[in-house]
């Protein structure tokens, strides 16, 4: 669709135009053949002077072309080679076992038995403060009695626990189902399901009466936390290369769920 190109009348300012309209208005005796007129080449070559002396100003931006702006930034456009501080750890295992093929040699050293009985202490005792509850968070531990854990069994527990995050299931009682499809036979073979959720539900690190005014929001597992960092550090050292990943992370206090 084409479009006709329109004379315009050219004013250099709005208060020169505001005078004529004042002028033609003001005088009676004037007609429409006073208003001046002003050509189309006058017009176009005032409108390009117009734009010449936009075109010296100076606007900020990067629609008006090329201007030379200092960086401020502090960046360049010359590549520099990071400074990397040298690596001066040792990496690996700080400790020696006497049978390698002995898992549970390296199990102890970073979940020591003196940890083992801090737990167990303390589950038995959670155990007992609330043994007048009327009823257990779990419906199928309703028909047993609590019995006090020893330390073979709360290991056993902990083994449970480790194996539920590798072999995932919807529901906790599918680790006990007979059917075929859902078997996991080390389960039922380490202990009853009504035992696993008795310990699971009494499971503690710190007695909650103890507590009084302590401010510090990881009280109840703040020694067993104490204990288990300072293991990791001094039994490994890692290397100078660590990838580390959101999923890693997210188990990094899975126990919390228990307290």
């Amino acid at each position: 669709m084409a479009y006709r190109k329109r004379k315009t009348i050219g004013f250099r300012t709005a208060e020169k135009l505001a005078d004529v309209v004042n002028e033609i208005v003001n005088d009676s005796d004037s007609n429409i053949d006073n208003i001046p007129e002003f050509s189309s080449e006058e017009s176009e070559s005032e409108s390009a002077n117009e734009s010449d002396n936009e075109s010296n100003i100076s606007i900020p931006g990067p629609s008006h072309g090329q201007m030379d702006v200092m960086p401020t930034t502090g960046f360049s456009k010359n590549d520099r080679q990071p400074r990397i501080p040298p690596f001066i750890g040792n990496p690996g295992v700080k400790f020696a076992v006497e049978n390698e093929a002995d898992m549970m040699s390296y199990f102890d050293h970073y979940i020591p038995p003196e940890l083992n009985e801090i737990v167990v202490d303390q589950t038995n005792l959670y155990a007992q403060q609330i043994a007048k509850m009327p009823c257990p968070f779990t419906k199928h531990a309703c028909s047993e009695e609590w019995k006090p854990v020893t330390v073979v069994k709360m290991k056993k527990f902990l083994g449970l626990i480790f194996v539920t995050g590798i072999v995932q299931k919807p529901k906790l009682e599918m680790y006990w189902s007979r059917r075929g499809i859902f078997q996991t036979p080390i389960f039922p073979q380490t202990m009853s399901r009504n035992r696993f959720q008795l310990i699971q539900k009494y499971f503690h690190f710190n007695d909650n009466n103890a507590a009084g005014t302590n401010e510090d929001c990881l009280y109840k597992i703040r020694t067993i936390l104490n204990t288990v960092v300072n293991n990791f550090r001094t039994n490994y050292i890692p290397d100078r290369e660590i990838s580390l990943d959101e999923g890693m992370l997210g188990w990094g206090l899975f126990m919390i769920s228990y307290v």
